[in-house]
């Protein structure tokens, strides 16, 4: 079953004794396999001898590949396992931390401990009452024709949609040093827009962070944290069919529910903040790793001609911000404590709920802005 994806992988980890083994296949995008092989090797470091030997195949790029359709019928094989950042509810990727946890070297984003620490320092710059009274959005919008789309929702002399918008040319920064880029001094605009791009996009961890309201287009992948949030308490759901008029209404009810809105901008930071610290993001690995292990029904070995990993030979050989990056990140020794017990399943009747919840709270807000449009027609007339 391993075996079987290795078409999709751009690599496979063998942890066998503790020790860490690499055989790679391709490739990925930019540095996406260096940190995330970087992040499995500080969870070794942070747990040594915790984890039990396994095998597992990777694939660094956006969309997920094992589709739950090719795997229904009876006498269908069962889906293999293949670990990547994002999944859907069309699929059953194994779902992981993406690399930008231990920094995003091409971009000059800091490894996320150091960029919480910033965004928090950057969220009291400026109060939410203060902060300018549109939906801000900053992005390349050439990955993903909804980017392109969410465009024409920018402030115009024709139109007014409540909307700043901004064309990311990652080119132009990286020759700036990206001094344009800072993610704690983005947090000036009452309400940030989230949207997909390719696929899920790590930017919405840095957007969530901010005090400021979260927009959220409706998204079509979650990444390993996502689906934990509900809307009206986290964020704001902006319909994915008509971007403009409804981020048009998120951005008026805000600013005539002040209070309301600024609750929902410090629920997202907190959770951010509290839930999403690095101490859980390497429990959820461990957790994810120790259970995916029990299923294994052979016995890991290093495959023939992988090479052993280990975070000083990483460390030595990178260079620039790569290095620098590495060694902010690195884990300095074990932990004093074990991992957070896994918490049982939930149980149906309490998963139902919630679903339920998070529906009426979307269904809530497609009621309150078809009155809002409503209202405004019947004025014109």
């Amino acid at each position: 079953m391993v075996d079987r994806v290795k078409r999709s992988a751009n690599f496979r980890v063998a942890i066998v004794k503790g020790r860490v083994y690499i055989e790679r296949y391709k490739k990925s995008i930019a540095t996406r396999d260096v940190f995330t092989l970087w992040g499995i090797l500080q969870l070794l470091r942070r747990y040594p001898g915790r984890l039990p030997d396994l095998e597992l195949m990777f694939d660094c790029k956006d969309l997920p590949v094992i589709r739950s359709r090719d795997y229904h019928g009876p006498n269908d094989t069962a889906p293999p396992p293949l670990f990547r950042y994002c999944g859907d509810r069309w699929t059953m990727d194994i779902v992981f931390p993406d690399w930008s946890f231990w920094g995003w070297a091409e971009t000059n984003i800091k490894p996320w401990e150091s960029i919480l620490k910033e965004i928090k320092r950057g969220n009291k710059k400026i109060k939410w009452m203060e902060r300018e009274p549109y939906a801000y959005w900053k992005g390349n919008p050439l990955v993903a024709e909804t980017r392109r789309d969410l465009l024409k929702c920018n402030v115009s002399e024709i139109q007014d949609w409540n909307a700043h918008l901004f064309v990311q040319n990652w080119t132009l920064e990286s020759q700036k040093g990206y001094k344009q880029s800072d993610l704690a001094s983005q947090c000036t605009y009452r309400y940030k827009i989230y949207i997909e791009g390719w696929a899920w996009s790590v930017s919405e961890k840095y957007i969530l962070a901010c005090d400021s309201v979260t927009l959220l287009v409706k998204p079509h992948y979650y990444d390993f944290f996502t689906r934990s949030l509900e809307p009206l308490h986290h964020y704001w759901p902006i319909r994915g069919d008509d971007k403009c008029r409804s981020i048009k209404f998120a951005v008026d009810w805000g600013n005539n529910h002040k209070q309301e809105a600024q609750a929902i901008g410090k629920a997202a930071s907190n959770f951010i903040q509290q839930e999403l610290n690095m101490d859980y993001v390497y429990d959820y690995m461990f957790q994810l790793l120790n259970e995916y292990s029990k299923l294994l029904r052979f016995e890991p070995k290093v495959p023939k001609g992988a090479v052993e990993l280990c975070s000083e030979t990483m460390a030595c050989g990178a260079e620039g911000s790569e290095k620098r990056f590495m060694m902010e990140s690195l884990v300095k020794g074990p932990s004093v404590s074990s991992p957070c017990t896994l918490p049982p399943p939930y149980e149906p009747q309490e998963l139902g709920a919630f679903f339920k919840r998070k529906a009426n709270a979307m269904k809530r807000v497609e009621t309150w802005e078809k009155k809002y449009w409503e209202g405004l027609h019947n004025k014109q007339q």
